[in-house]
């Protein structure tokens, strides 16, 4: 499965709008945001480097409802391609959420024909500051290439501190080439005010399309980011995000930065 950004997962994690914990960082419901960023990575071993603009949208329709869009142009492996997803997020009861997206790309071998995910939530202990999430992926991309990965995924919430952890076990095809990948990431901060997000990953992947008749297949990787989100001026409705990203497998090495501004309301 093609590695999208360390940038685009974070965003994920927090698109899928866990119900807000009895710390009270959302004390008024879900917030709305619009996010626009550019990034640059530098890749060793003539692979090519990447570049891309994304727009994120981040929309709850009252408290229980929140939908979320993703558009993505990137250039990476000397191909070129855009990307568009829709997600929706709904909140039963108290604890129970549910998360489904669907998204589509072009390019020669860049950004998959379909790409599902449908996830199930649920928030525990009386604060409801421990929330676990299971979910299941499914990529049908170009060159007829197939993945299916199961995933799961805890976040406890304290006062200012989120920590996170996670794994997902991967079957791509053809021949069910099976991987496995984890997990963990710290946030310092609040919303509204200064966050800063420290992540890392690794495991095995499957297939990694690279070009049109070249394909690398089952491989270790490692990935590590360092976000800071600041939020400016009193109401914290206007922001900006600069994030580094470090990337490394037996092929190449990944090294990039990104940057966004975000509107919250």
């Amino acid at each position: 499965m093609r590695a999208f950004s360390a940038v685009g997962l974070c965003t994920t994690l927090l698109q899928l709008g866990v119900p807000s914990p009895g710390a009270g960082q959302q004390p008024e419901g879900p917030a709305g945001w619009l996010q626009a960023e550019g990034f640059y990575h530098d890749v060793t071993n003539g692979f090519g480097d990447w570049r891309g603009v994304g727009l994120r949208l981040h929309a709850p329709v009252g408290h229980s409802t929140i939908w979320n869009v993703d558009a993505l142009g990137e250039e990476a492996f000397g191909d070129r391609g855009g990307y568009l997803s829709i997600g929706h997020r709904h909140q039963f009861g108290p604890s129970w959420f549910t998360y489904l997206s669907v998204g589509s790309g072009t390019g020669d071998f860049l950004f998959p024909d379909l790409r599902t995910d449908i996830t199930l939530g649920k928030a525990w202990l009386p604060r409801r500051n421990l929330v676990t999430m299971v979910g299941m992926t499914y990529v049908n991309a170009k060159e007829g290439f197939e993945d299916l990965a199961l995933e799961g995924s805890l976040a406890m919430y304290f006062p200012g501190v989120v920590v996170q952890a996670g794994g997902r076990v991967n079957w791509s095809y053809p021949d069910a080439v099976r991987s496995s990948r984890g997990f963990g990431a710290v946030t310092l901060g609040r919303e509204r005010s200064r966050t800063f997000t420290l992540r890392a990953s690794g495991g095995w992947e499957g297939y990694q399309l690279t070009g049109v008749d070249s394909t690398r297949r089952r491989f270790r990787s490692q990935e590590g980011s360092l976000a800071w989100r600041e939020w400016l001026g009193g109401g914290g409705a206007v922001g900006f995000l600069l994030q580094a990203e470090v990337y490394h497998n037996t092929f190449y090495d990944r090294k990039g930065l990104t940057l966004g501004i975000f509107h919250y309301w």
